[in-house]
């Protein structure tokens, strides 16, 4: 592991002491690599609208700051032929992550003690995923021009922020502990917490996790900085940056979540055909208020403004997507699961890449690679609308539904 001359700025390192005596979250209790070393590179540019699996290469320079216990290391296993580098402020998590990768074996990984602020690189990397990061920062904007300036000209980001909706009353708790004095005590915060008898979100969440354990309440409810955003706010960042927002990412936790799908359930096709006719970005917003808590979580990929490929709707990326002859994943994976030693031991025979495809299982069966998916749906009797075919497209041909990919992919 290399450690910068300098790792971050003050604040980053406030986080990073934080994450040190917080590392959170845990090792994952499973971890995966495909046998098809393409399969997720495949996939990405697929939740892009590229079915021609150009956008993201298969060799890919990674970079992955902000990277906590796990997130640099499965990105690592997902894409074995890529180049990764993980990157954070926090020690403790930084060696987390290199002992897990060590049980594993993640020879394309490399861990660096460092901040986003301060980054050296420019025009370096393929792919970018900061997830869950910036939003710690007082100068959000700041971090975002560092991760867009290290983006190859064409590169992706994959990004996410609180959901403004989502958050309010933790940013509540966290306020209040400040006010008191008494900010990342845990202790304190969780005798508060015992001890509060009001009513309402706020106490009702209090209640269901105020016996969590010490490192993952103080995540939830005592981080040293917190910033939440609409969907109208995040373009606004990104673009200050020289950002856009191209397209939602289907994250495991959102898929766990169940909430991931840009669309408002509306019971009249006037209105559903009025949203359709919007902005994507328009959209997100109008489906942001209204879904109010229950909208997804802020996962975009975004791309530089200069970028030169160009940048396709949603509605474009549905037409592709039937237009494409695709196939049924058939790659196998190698598992590693968590012991209750803490340490990872491997599965004895590989597994099948994506489980079930529950809903869509007709689908899926059907696309064996000699017709375009528009005829497969013609065949499986499913004539969706533009919402249920963005759905079902999402469901079976993204990373965190791995299921179909374009003929041509290896």
């Amino acid at each position: 592991m290399r450690t910068a001359e300098t790792a971050g700025t003050e604040h980053e390192r406030v986080i990073g002491d934080f994450y040190s005596e917080f590392p959170y979250p845990w090792h994952v209790t499973r971890l995966a690599r495909p046998h098809d070393p393409g399969l997720y590179a495949a996939l990405i540019s697929q939740e892009l609208g590229d079915f021609t699996h150009t956008r993201m290469p298969r060799d890919a320079r990674i970079w992955v700051p902000g990277c906590g216990v796990n997130q640099a290391l499965i990105t690592a296993l997902r894409h074995p032929e890529a180049t990764v580098v993980g990157s954070d402020v926090s020690e403790e998590s930084l060696r987390m992550c290199a002992a897990a990768a060590e049980q594993v074996g993640a020879p394309n990984l490399e861990l660096r003690e460092e901040g986003i602020a301060g980054a050296p690189y420019r025009d370096e990397f393929d792919y970018v995923a900061c997830t869950g990061v910036i939003h710690h920062n007082p100068d959000p904007g700041a971090l975002l021009r560092s991760l867009a300036a290290a983006l190859k000209p064409a590169g992706v980001l994959e990004l996410m922020v609180y959901n403004d909706f989502h958050r309010r009353e933790f940013t509540a708790f966290q306020e209040a502990t400040r006010l008191i004095g008494r900010p990342q005590d845990i202790w304190y915060a969780k005798r508060l917490a015992a001890a509060f008898q009001g009513e309402g979100l706020l106490a009702e969440r209090l209640r269901a996790e105020k016996d969590d354990p010490d490192v993952q309440f103080a995540d939830t409810w005592l981080n040293p900085c917190e910033r939440t955003y609409s969907v109208a706010a995040l373009g606004d960042l990104a673009a200050g940056a020289g950002l856009a927002l191209e397209a939602p990412c289907v994250s495991p936790l959102g898929r766990a979540l169940g909430t991931y799908m840009w669309e408002v359930p509306l019971a009249d096709d006037r209105l559903r055909e009025r949203l359709e006719d919007l902005d994507d970005q328009v959209r997100w917003q109008v489906c942001n208020l209204l879904l109010f808590d229950r909208s997804p979580l802020l996962w975009f990929y975004a791309r530089r403004a200069g970028n030169p490929l160009p940048r396709s709707q949603e509605a474009a990326r549905d037409r592709a997507f039937l237009d494409t002859v695709m196939t049924r994943v058939e790659s196998e994976e190698d598992v590693w699961i968590l012991g209750p030693s803490g340490g990872y031991r491997p599965l004895e025979r590989p597994a099948r890449a994506g489980g079930d495809p529950g809903e869509f299982h007709d689908v899926v069966a059907l696309a064996d690679g000699s017709r375009s998916m528009r005829d497969v749906l013609a065949a499986a009797e499913r004539t969706p609308g533009p919402q249920a075919l963005r759905r079902l497209r999402t469901m079976v041909s993204t990373p965190a539904f791995p299921y179909l990919v374009a003929r041509h992919a290896t």
